[in-house]
């Protein structure tokens, strides 16, 4: 099997998909820069991170790997995928779609570095019609993580990487690898196309 790595969305960091790195051993869910315990800035660019991710992927394994990545993680493993045809065994595309605009007020507060902007990604990222229960212990973190991203201004740059990107439909027709995307009918962050 080939390796697997995770790249996480906007305003995330690795620690989201911390379920299926315990699962799928040996796998690996990166920090993008200005994320998590990564070195760097962050960026406001999809390009920006899909070169960054190719270098670490080509620093990290000898052999073809498998991305995953969910939202705007899932447009850095596409760009991945299809500029480094030969690190890139298979993707896989969680909640992505061919564009990503941000809702206006989202992307306002995200730029103020408004905790609110927090607030509308975890009211939309968790729908009321969703029985979860009590809070389990990755909501409250990923709860955290948003708070922080948002206050630190890593979520406006996320969310500005999202909005702006307009090369997926041409990165997907250079991709050779076998792929696989999950997209769900009710999300609203990430709508299907």
């Amino acid at each position: 099997m080939n390796p697997l790595i995770f790249v996480h969305g906007a305003g995330l960091d690795g620690r989201c998909w911390q379920y299926q790195s315990k699962f799928f051993k040996g796998s690996v869910a990166v920090d993008l820069p200005g994320h998590g315990s990564s070195t760097g800035n962050a960026a406001d660019n999809v390009t920006t991170y899909a070169a960054w991710l190719a270098d670490w992927v080509r620093s990290h394994s000898s052999s073809p790997v498998t991305l995953v990545g969910h939202s705007m993680g899932s447009l850095i493993a596409l760009e991945t995928a299809a500029k480094n045809p030969d690190t890139i065994a298979k993707l896989i595309l969680v909640a992505t779609s061919a564009s990503m605009p941000v809702h206006r007020d989202l992307l306002a507060a995200a730029k103020n570095q408004d905790p609110a902007a927090a607030a509308m990604v975890i009211k939309w990222s968790f729908p009321g019609q969703a029985d979860y229960g009590h809070p389990k212990d990755w909501v409250v973190s990923l709860s955290d993580t948003f708070i922080a991203a948002a206050e630190s201004g890593v979520m406006a740059q996320d969310f500005t990487a999202c909005d702006t990107y307009q090369d997926a439909l041409a990165m997907a027709q250079q991709v050779r690898c076998p792929t696989l995307f999950l997209l769900a009918e009710h999300d609203i962050m990430t709508k299907p196309q």
